[in-house]
């Protein structure tokens, strides 16, 4: 045994789990307002925070501290100061944000709640249904992804596909599969007042937030919701744009989703798969900070969903060669990754 080596491991898992205590504390710092409160406000003692927040004390004092060893907030101990930089503020402060990045952890008490019933999955090859990770996961996955879409959608990414862009114009229809809390047809219908829009998704639940959502926006009339499977995607009245997003690996069959999609397709139609960034091989993976985080969501959700409803449990890293052996398979003659720039989704475009 390599002493050296088993002392720098050790110090590796001690501070593994000192990330995951750290990640609990960035889910009460953003819901307690700590991180709005400290951005732009400069250095600041305990008690001038606490002042400000109208928190207890002695629990805003601990998790400054806490927050200073995670490298997330800053210490000037000749002042006994504490500071949020604004490099960090810029991720972590204003959830309207497009760069917005506490959203990533609300939804980890959900999948830390599951754990006993994935250890148990892990036994018995069974898969853990989405509705089994809680009411309030909808909504926190809306949270990691909201900001980004209400800024990228329509001003960045459609326009990237001009003939999707045209024929929305024009009134032509669009659906989201997997819309889950129907952020993206809520977007689409705001954006498009003469398309027909739609959102499909198989968590009763989320489609009843959607409706909300679609209420609350004054969109209602203008956006139906669809509880049903991607294998049941309406086909009766041909789609001119089928979006998914973080969708297709969740699902138990996406081959089979994958050509219900083209068969529902208008002949001009197009495709938008919007899946994590990762490579076809793990070893191309393993360094990525990106897939760490991906192949510990993929472990803990999505492999369980898929396998849950009767699937393979396709998993979220993989890349653009999957991604087109699929398209090929469906039957798609057209397939490209669109040059569009993010460090963490791969946009592929589907056409007949």
């Amino acid at each position: 045994m390599d002493r050296n080596k088993a002392q720098q491991f050790m110090l590796k898992v001690v501070g593994d789990a000192g990330t995951a205590l750290a990640a609990a504390l960035i889910v009460i710092g953003d819901r307690a307002g700590l991180f709005r409160h400290m951005a732009g406000a400069g250095p600041m003692t305990s008690e001038m925070l606490t002042e400000r927040c109208g928190l207890h004390a002695r629990y805003v004092e601990e998790w400054l501290a806490a927050m200073v060893c995670a490298g997330y907030v800053s210490y000037d101990p000749a002042r006994e100061a504490y500071e949020l930089p604004p490099e960090h503020a810029l991720y972590l402060a204003d959830p309207s944000s497009e760069y917005y990045l506490a959203g990533l952890f609300k939804g980890l008490p959900q999948l830390m709640a599951a754990v006993p019933q994935i250890a148990e999955a892990f036994e018995q090859g069974k898969g853990v249904p989405f509705a089994d990770y809680g009411a309030h996961l909808p909504v926190a996955l809306e949270h990691m992804n909201r900001s980004v879409y209400e800024h990228r959608l329509v001003k960045a990414w459609l326009p990237a596909m001009p003939q999707v862009v045209r024929r929305l114009e024009e009134g032509g229809s669009a659906i989201d599969v997997g819309c889950g809390t129907g952020i993206v047809p809520i977007l689409l219908a705001r954006a498009f007042p003469r398309a027909r829009i739609a959102g499909l998704d198989l968590d009763a639940h989320s489609i009843e937030i959607a409706k909300a959502n679609a209420r609350e926006a004054g969109l209602e009339d203008r956006v139906r919701f669809i509880h049903a499977s991607a294998e049941d995607l309406p086909i009766e009245r041909p789609w001119d744009f089928i979006s998914t997003f973080d969708c297709i690996h969740d699902l138990p069959d996406p081959a089979a989703a994958l050509r219900r999609m083209r068969v529902a397709l208008a002949p001009e139609g197009t495709v938008l798969m919007v899946e994590p960034k990762a490579a076809d091989r793990l070893e191309d993976n393993a360094h990525s900070p990106f897939a760490r985080m991906l192949y510990g969501i993929s472990c803990l959700h999505c492999v369980p969903q898929s396998l849950a409803q009767g699937g393979r449990g396709l998993g979220a890293c993989w890349g653009e060669a999957r991604a087109r052996d699929m398209a090929d398979d469906a039957g798609f003659g057209h397939f490209s990754t669109l040059p569009i720039r993010s460090p963490a989704q791969s946009f592929y475009e589907l056409r007949a």
